[in-house]
């Protein structure tokens, strides 16, 4: 799965940046471009883990995010976004936890949870003169604001809960690859409703080693469902 969504990453990254080239070398640039677009989101999706840690289970979480699209040529654009994402993944449930200072049983859940101030930059291009159906593939860059360790479990009848911060057992900047398609629906002239599918892989090892110099390997991956509303900076 690992290489897999990695290949599918590289795949849209070359495509969107070897088709626009393509485009661009057939016709003339035009000289009254599109206008930029400004674009508000957000989402859901799946996050997980991949690597050494064969106890990951994806997640379901959210994102929300503002961004700008410029255009370079009348089909091809940069695009770039800011946006604060919720990721991290799930354990699978084993009945006793064990920690330095503690065991715990009849386990309920576990999860490990990310926050992340996550800056992408891409290149956009659409496909169809109508600016309607697009590609894109790029890089992001993420700061790691919060994480932390989440457990519940059966004691006495009741249903006991942890909730601990442990961004010192990660590292604090992400950096990965992100490719997605999508399509724009409206008049193109006032504003537009937008629908993207996107993914993301992590190309940095996110975990620290552990007290006890057990290294682990683990790479952050996100595929999320993009819901926005764009509107153009001037006619």
């Amino acid at each position: 799965m690992k290489k897999i969504t990695l290949s599918i990453l590289i795949f849209l990254l070359a495509f969107s940046f070897a088709y626009s080239q393509g485009k661009q070398k057939k016709q003339k640039q035009s000289k009254n471009l599109p206008t930029p677009i400004l674009e508000v989101w957000g989402g859901m999706g799946l996050s997980s883990v991949a690597g050494s840690l064969s106890s990951a289970e994806k997640r379901l979480t959210g994102l929300f995010g503002v961004g700008t699209t410029i255009p370079i040529s009348a089909q091809n654009n940069i695009h770039a976004e800011l946006a604060y994402t919720f990721q991290g993944f799930k354990y699978k449930m084993p009945r006793t936890y064990i920690d330095i200072n503690d065991t715990i049983n009849n386990l309920k859940t576990a999860e490990q949870r990310f926050n992340y101030v996550k800056l992408n930059v891409m290149d956009k291009y659409f496909i169809d003169k109508k600016r309607t159906f697009y590609v894109n593939g790029g890089f992001y860059l993420a700061y790691l604001s919060q994480a932390r360790f989440q457990i519940s479990w059966e004691k006495d009848w009741k249903l006991e809960e942890r909730d601990e911060g442990n961004e010192n057992d990660f590292k604090t900047f992400d950096f990965g690859l992100s490719g997605g398609v999508g399509v724009r629906l409206g008049n193109k002239q006032t504003s537009n409703f937008t629908i993207e599918a996107r993914f993301s892989y992590g190309l940095i090892n996110v975990a620290k080693p552990a007290p006890d110099g057990t290294t682990y390997n683990e790479h952050n991956i996100y595929g999320v469902l993009k819901f926005g509303v764009d509107i153009p900076l001037w006619d």
